[in-house]
């Protein structure tokens, strides 16, 4: 900015101007993840025989999701009969830990099975 402009602007304002305008173009984490149970409904209803699962807290507010898209679901028969999970953090607002269960097909290639968020890998997520 200083360099371009003549105004010299601290890393904390770059930051949250950086942010909001993100907000503004994308929308944030509040309006992503209450629109998960709409989400859920039409993925049913487009693509009959997913599964998909999700629990909100007493507070209403998001605790766990799963997805299992249906040909995923159907094209596990023609796969290795080994499934690996593994989970990486969400860096947002809220944290957690999106975990995806995947196998390897016929060809030797990733073959994704299902996905998840938690709020952190444990027995009881």
């Amino acid at each position: 900015m200083r360099m371009n402009y003549g105004v010299s602007v601290s890393y904390y304002k770059a930051w949250r101007a950086k942010e909001s305008v993100m907000k503004l173009l994308k929308g944030d984490a509040d309006d992503s993840y209450a629109l998960i149970p709409k989400f859920f409904s039409k993925l049913k209803e487009i693509n009959p025989g997913s599964f998909t699962a999700y629990e909100i807290d007493p507070n209403g507010h998001f605790k766990y999701c799963f997805m299992a898209i249906a040909s995923s679901i159907e094209g596990w028969r023609y796969c290795r009969p080994n499934i690996a999970v593994d989970g990486t953090f969400l860096k947002c607002k809220y944290g957690g830990t999106l975990l995806t269960a995947a196998t390897m097909d016929g060809n030797s290639k990733i073959f994704p099975l299902a996905f998840s968020i938690v709020d952190s890998e444990n027995d009881a997520s």
